[in-house]
Formats: C-alpha cells, structure tokens, sequence
C-alpha cells in the first residue's frame, strides 16, 4: 500500500496511519516531535489563551509514546540502511534542563532499542534560542547564571548497517563545493530558525535542515517521511527536490497548511547568506495570526 501514501498530506495519529504502510518502503525520516512542554499546540489554533510553557504530558508518559512511535512504527517502514532524523532540544522545568534528546536516544538506539546512532549534529540557531541569561542581568551574582539556550539536536539514527545505495555518477555530491564541506562536513551547523510569525506555526524548523538531510541521506524518488509534519517544512522541501513525500499530522488546520505551502512559497535556502531571506504569505487556514 504504497502508491495511495505517496505525495500525500494525511491527517490522523502516525501510529494508525503508519500502520497502513508497506514495510521497508521509507528511505528517510525527518521530524521534530511535538514539544512536551514548550507549545499548546490546540490553545496556538483556537487563539483561546497563551500557548507557550504549557506541559501536556508527563516526561516520563512523552518518552514511551515516542520510544513506540520511533522503534516500533517508524522502523518497521524504514528500508534496511534507512535513516530517521529527529530535530529535538533539551527542556527547561522550574529552572532545571531536562535532557530529553539524549533521555530519548537511550531508549532508541541498540542495546536497549532498534537503531544505530549515525550521527549527531547539533543545531546552532545563530539569531534566536531560549533567553535565560536575562535573570543574571538582574540578580549578576555567583550561582545566578542561566545560559542562553541556542541549540537543538539532529539525532540521525540508521536502520541496520551502512548501505551503499547507487552508484550512478549523476547521483554524485559536489563533494568539492563549499555547501558539502565547509559548514555540512561539521558536527555543528549554524542556521537561523524561522523569523517569528512567518509561518502560521508556532515553532516551524528552518528548510535548511531537511534540505541537507536529504541531499546527505536521499536519492531523487526516494520516499521522505515527517510523522510530525506540522506546517510542513519536510514535505514542502521534499516536493521541491523531487523525493516522494507523506506528512501526517493531528491537526486539520496545519494539514490544510502544509498543502498549501507545497507550491505557494519559495523555497527558503540561505544559499551562502547566514540568514535565508523571508517574504511573508498568508494562506487563510488560520487567519487571526
């Protein structure tokens, strides 16, 4: 059952719909999963209150949710030598970091679960992040300090051992371009998050980063996955380089969204700027932002 998901935006629970998939038909996933406690995603669409630092779920409830949707739905659709890409960040409760990637990644990655870890990149977010070192401006005395939280992390887990894939001299990265070795040979990629109210999304990641991925861990035709896919920065960028692609999300508003944004917005790659330049676009699904 795979040519009725392909090129397709669907909304539902990922685990349902992911159960209607063929497995091993997935070369490549990339998502960031909902927040825990960071976004009220409901109170963000209805506009009925203030949808920031509202914890929906318990830390320990959040983990084996996503410990099922990655090691159980995920993999199962995942080729042998496919790739998951999660975008994810630490958390902050009552002034204490919570360490979630890395609580997630021991419960993913073998013994304890299905992948292997390939890489881990950390995202710099250059111009934006979590403001913290504001309560050492007020109190600047020693134990005060909070820094402020500029990264996420890009866990690139693999199913299986490395598969070679294809050999075709078009297939060929521009190895010696300064796009594949200046800034994505390295472990930490500097990138500006999206500039705020660009997106009718509340926390949308910036195109470059499933744009690497998938010129680092694709081929054209190849099917690419966001079960999270909110606004949908993995489908658009997908359809736009010519991977096949299936979103799925909860929300019908943010699937109306996604489809929208497929073909009414310019891709937004920095090229050689720090910063990818942003022209803002209204797509009326929902219209009081």
């Amino acid at each position: 059952m795979l040519l009725e998901f392909q090129d397709s935006i669907i909304r539902g629970d990922c685990r349902k719909v992911l159960s209607g998939l063929s497995a091993n038909s997935v070369q490549l996933t990339i998502t960031s999963p909902p927040y825990r406690n960071a976004i009220d995603y409901e109170a963000h669409i209805e506009k009925n209150g203030y949808y920031r630092g509202k914890a929906r779920k318990e830390t320990g409830e959040y983990l084996d949710e996503m410990v099922q949707i990655f090691n159980e739905h995920i993999y199962r659709v995942t080729k042998d030598g496919g790739y998951c890409c999660i975008v994810i960040g630490n958390e902050v409760v009552n002034g204490t970091i919570i360490p979630l990637p890395h609580m997630l990644l021991s419960k993913l990655v073998q013994p304890f679960g299905n992948w292997n870890l390939h890489e881990e990149i950390i995202w710099h977010k250059v111009t934006g992040g979590t403001n913290r070192y504001g309560s050492f401006v007020i109190n600047p005395y020693p134990k005060y300090f909070r820094a402020n939280i500029m990264h996420e992390f890009i866990l690139v887990l693999r199913k299986g051992d490395v598969k070679s894939g294809r050999t075709n001299r078009d297939d060929i990265l521009p190895a010696k371009h300064e796009e594949f070795t200046k800034e994505i040979a390295n472990s930490i990629w500097h990138i500006a998050p999206v500039p705020p109210g660009y997106i009718e999304h509340p926390c949308p990641f910036p195109e470059e980063i499933p744009y690497r991925l998938m010129k680092l861990y694709s081929y054209e035709g190849d099917l690419v996955l966001d079960p999270f896919n909110g606004s949908g920065q993995t489908t658009k960028v997908a359809h736009n380089f010519a991977r096949r692609y299936m979103g799925i999300d909860l929300m019908d508003e943010y699937v109306s969204l996604a489809k929208f944004r497929l073909d009414k917005e310019a891709i937004h790659i920095r090229s050689d700027a720090l910063i990818a330049k942003w022209q803002k676009i209204r797509s009326h699904y929902l219209p009081n932002l």
